[in-house]
């Protein structure tokens, strides 16, 4: 059941999955807070995922139920991981997304980074 327009979490979602080891990913960096991988359908030169070590479906899951110093350690790992894939200085996008209006694929809180070339504006105007 649907609560709120949040899903309950799914242990078998691709990134549970994955931090479990049972996939492989293309791993970019990983500490105690959060796992980042290439994604495997870059839609940028630079694309990854960032995604914390825990039980999250989203954004706001993460922000009201993870202890304090995971979401300090993960949002450091985004951070890190940006500057490690050399798009800090040239500027990139971060883009977490929620539920269907989102087009939300995976149930667990992940965080975007895309980078490596101008990426134009984030959506088209809305017209009248």
């Amino acid at each position: 059941m649907v609560v709120s327009g949040k899903p309950p979490y799914d242990d078998s979602n691709i990134f549970a999955r994955i931090l479990r080891g049972e996939i492989p990913c293309n791993k970019i960096f990983e500490d105690d807070f959060a796992l980042a991988f290439h994604d495997i359908r870059p839609q940028a030169p630079v694309h990854a995922l960032v995604i914390p070590k825990g039980s999250y479906v989203s954004f706001a899951d993460f922000g009201a139920n993870a202890p304090a110093e995971l979401i300090f350690g993960f949002s450091r790992a985004v951070a890190h991981v940006a500057k490690q894939l050399g798009v800090e200085e040239t500027g990139y996008r971060l883009i977490a997304n929620m539920g269907w209006d989102s087009h939300q694929e995976v149930p667990h809180y992940h965080v975007h980074i895309l980078g490596g070339r101008k990426l134009g504006v984030m959506l088209a105007p809305i017209e009248p």
